[in-house]
């Protein structure tokens, strides 16, 4: 590259010991620290997102797909069959309905989800680290509690002589109110711990049992693992034209929109300081040019124009703004990775995690150059729009 290539001489610009030197390392020190602060925030809000999404993975399966209009619809033969071509597609039906649990002592609302007794070992509510199970033959009554549950209806310890009753709206009411409700007892077999948004309030029997409860063949969706929405819907094709595919965001839509919209006011205040950091760049860019009156004089003497010196002391303002944006994307991220290794900000006993959870993107992290690199430009665009370099300079030295 040519030596007098503005791009050259802005980078010759920065090297000294002056006064103006020691301003625009000042400068590039706030631009790091800044750029620093922006993606070690921005890395908190992407760990603090993976583990509530995390924290789901149990509560939600990769895939469901449910009604467009949220009402129940019959699983046809060639539907299972296309799900059952693709091995990689695990997947469980279910029907859920409300009810009232009830024992000789309390009651509760509780979400009743049917599904097929044999599948009940491969679903994540189940998995035998997280239930508690007793050897007793299985029942067609039998069921699993939520252990919010168990525990609002009296149950620590299961025995296998519980016995709960189930009651729910019949499709006709008559004079008589007892025979207006569907009723039916079940036996629980076994108490899961997953997530209290679970545990509160579902409990499972069969899926075939439920049905007939229910008097209705129909189902009120599919659970789905092992492939995103796009690969079950490009599976089912037409067959999934009344279906919703929803994935764990989706199900969470609201608390996913919260976060993302506290993220996105946390990102655009931090741009904000990063943009009265890079301000003390206008003001280096500025000196740096009173500074550099007679090199200016002498570069026009040259031959060089006007506007191609004023372009190379903005390419000055550009090296700082992207110099302190790297050394502060290395700062965040060497932060970031002592977070994640050594847990520096605990908090405390209670949580899901010990440390505070952190996830760098080094996509992000270019992002955010790149908006600090744009910032330095305008604003040495700015300052280096009305400096002139006359040759008089040059007579007055």
């Amino acid at each position: 590259m040519n030596p007098s290539h503005p791009f050259r001489l802005g980078g010759r610009f920065l090297k000294g010991r002056t006064l103006s030197h020691f301003v625009t390392r000042a400068a590039a020190a706030g631009v790091a620290v800044g750029t620093a602060a922006m993606v070690l925030v921005l890395s908190a809000f992407n760990g603090l997102e993976e583990l509530v999404l995390a924290t789901y993975k149990n509560v939600h399966p990769e895939v469901s797909l449910v009604h467009t209009e949220g009402a129940r619809f019959e699983l046809s033969k060639e539907m299972a069959e296309r799900l059952d071509a693709d091995h990689a597609l695990r997947w469980i039906p279910f029907q859920e309905q409300k009810a009232l649990l009830r024992n000789a002592q309390r009651e509760m609302l509780v979400t009743l989800v049917g599904m097929p007794r044999p599948l009940w070992p491969s679903h994540p509510w189940l998995d035998s680290l997280s239930s508690q199970t007793i050897q007793e033959p299985t029942m067609p009554q039998s069921a699993a509690l939520g252990y919010g549950v168990a525990l609002q209806m009296g149950i620590l310890q299961l025995s296998g002589r519980e016995g709960m009753e189930l009651l729910w709206p019949g499709t006709s009411i008559g004079f008589d109110l007892a025979s207006s409700f569907k009723r039916h007892v079940i036996s629980p077999e076994i108490i899961f711990f997953v997530h209290p948004q679970i545990d509160q309030s579902h409990v499972l029997v069969d899926l075939n049992t439920l049905q007939g409860w229910t008097q209705d063949p129909r189902i009120d969706g599919i659970q789905i693992w092992g492939g995103d929405v796009d690969e079950v819907l490009a599976t089912l094709g037409p067959l999934a034209s009344n279906l919703d595919a929803l994935s764990p965001e989706d199900k969470e839509a609201a608390l996913f929109r919260v976060m993302r919209s506290e993220g996105l006011i946390t990102t655009g205040i931090l741009a904000f300081i990063v943009l009265l950091a890079s301000l003390g760049l206008y003001s280096a860019t500025v000196l740096l040019g009173l500074e550099k009156t007679n090199q200016r004089a002498i570069l026009r003497a040259m031959g060089m124009s006007n506007q191609h010196v004023r372009r190379s002391f903005w390419w000055s303002a550009v090296w700082v703004s992207a110099i302190g944006g790297m050394l502060g994307c290395l700062l965040g991220a060497a932060l970031v990775a002592g977070q994640s290794a050594f847990g520096w900000v605990r908090l405390g006993s209670g949580y899901v995690v010990e440390a505070y959870p952190v996830s760098f993107h080094l996509s992000q992290c270019i992002t955010v150059l790149g908006f600090v690199v744009c910032v330095g430009g305008l604003l040495g665009w700015g300052a280096t729009a009305r400096l002139n370099s006359p040759l008089d300079g040059l007579r007055s030295s």
